[in-house]
């Protein structure tokens, strides 16, 4: 039934796409249009911003790596596996190595934990909420500035109206759900 349900939402977003795309020379949307036309200016700075998310993003895993991370036993490994093949069949195998080296981190925060870190200064100290909050500043701004940008960039109206609904849903997501936490 699950499955059933994505693929409706599927292709009621095609349809809705569809719809979007014959009715783009209306008023509204091609007011939209007119107004993402006349920002391509601001393309290089949708760019900066994505970067400096996937920045913060990148940060937030290499300062894990270095300051918490746990080393991984080295030695032999193996393991069995099994899945489907590109041609509907399935293969079953086995594989056998050395691990040479390795580290591994593990944690978690919720966000109401960081958000009373905010609040006393702690994530500052914390190597922990301080990741958290690299994450939790970083992953938005690279989801909204990616998006935006690429609405900006491209000319096709119905497009450029799902870009702007996904970065407004990630965006209003994030902030309910720093407000209730």
């Amino acid at each position: 039934m699950k499955q059933m349900l994505g693929w409706l939402w599927m292709a009621g977003a095609i349809v809705a796409l569809l719809v979007v795309q014959a009715f783009r020379q209306s008023e509204p949307l091609s007011s939209l249009d007119r107004s993402l036309n006349a920002g391509r200016g601001l393309i290089p700075l949708g760019i900066a911003i994505t970067v400096v998310g996937a920045g913060l993003l990148l940060g937030a895993a290499i300062h894990g790596m270095v300051f918490d991370s746990q080393p991984m036993e080295t030695g032999d490994i193996s393991g069995r596996y099994s899945g489907p093949t590109p041609g509907g069949g399935r293969r079953i195998g086995a594989f056998k190595g050395k691990r040479l080296w390795g580290r591994s981190f593990y944690e978690e925060a919720g966000i109401s934990e960081v958000k009373r870190s905010w609040l006393t200064g702690e994530w500052l100290r914390d190597h922990r909420l301080l990741r958290t909050t690299m994450v939790l500043i970083g992953l938005p701004i690279v989801v909204i500035g990616a998006f935006a940008t690429v609405a900006l960039a491209t000319d096709v109206t119905a497009v450029r109206l799902l870009l702007l609904l996904t970065a407004a849903y990630v965006a209003v997501h994030m902030g309910f759900a720093l407000i209730r936490a």
